[in-house]
């Protein structure tokens, strides 16, 4: 039986999360996102404050650009043109979460930063904890096989890609024929990873070939 080779690519992705450091007021984002133009992308955050000793009577969560621009705003008519529409809590802002996202993600790279007005109480701009978003026009994939096979074995080989759209997961497709299985994981910082398992049996003819994704 013949032994060959397959190219072997691999696509690097770093992340940086940043903390806060502990204080009365603070907010926990990533330093930054990455997000796929015309999808959408989630900004997870959280934030806290001094206990208040009373009732609050409303919670308001803002998010605004460096320039101050508002980006989201339960008042639409205060949310500037080039954002309404686009952009929602999906966190419970009452309990401390001021998740945001924005759909379809444009040229929108920030950096924003989130304001927390309580009724009755207090309110604080988190200027300190900005998140900036890194836009891309398609996600990288990294292909994983051995690098040596052997005619008439089974072999798997792996496709997997980050995103931000778990509703519109990416499609993969092979330069090889054979058995395809889907794997879907949550990540961190409103990133989610698609993985492509693809199971075959190489032949002969498969010798020097390259196998893509």
């Amino acid at each position: 039986m013949g032994v060959f080779k397959w190219p072997l690519f691999f696509v690097f992705l770093w992340f940086k999360v940043v903390q806060t450091e502990a204080s009365t007021w603070t907010a926990t984002v990533p330093s930054s996102v990455q997000g796929i133009d015309g999808c959408f992308v989630v900004i997870p955050c959280s934030y806290n404050y001094p206990e208040p000793g009373k009732q609050i009577t409303g919670y308001t969560g803002i998010w605004y650009t460096k320039t101050d621009d508002v980006i989201y705003h339960k008042d639409k008519n205060r949310i500037t043109q080039e954002y309404k529409g686009r952009t929602e809590l999906v966190g419970d802002i009452t309990q401390k979460n001021c998740s945001l996202k924005i759909d379809p993600l444009k040229s929108d790279r920030g950096p924003f930063y989130f304001r927390i007005e309580l009724g009755g109480y207090n309110q604080y701009s988190y200027r300190k904890n900005e998140v900036s978003i890194t836009v891309i026009s398609a996600p990288h994939p990294t292909v994983s096989v051995k690098e040596e096979v052997v005619e008439g074995q089974t072999v798997s080989a792996s496709c997997s890609v980050s995103h931000s759209c778990p509703s519109s997961p990416p499609e993969f497709t092979w330069t090889h024929s054979g058995e395809k299985r889907f794997q879907s994981q949550q990540l961190t910082d409103g990133q989610w990873k698609a993985t492509s398992v693809l199971t075959f049996h190489p032949t002969r003819d498969d010798h020097n070939k390259p196998l893509s994704c």
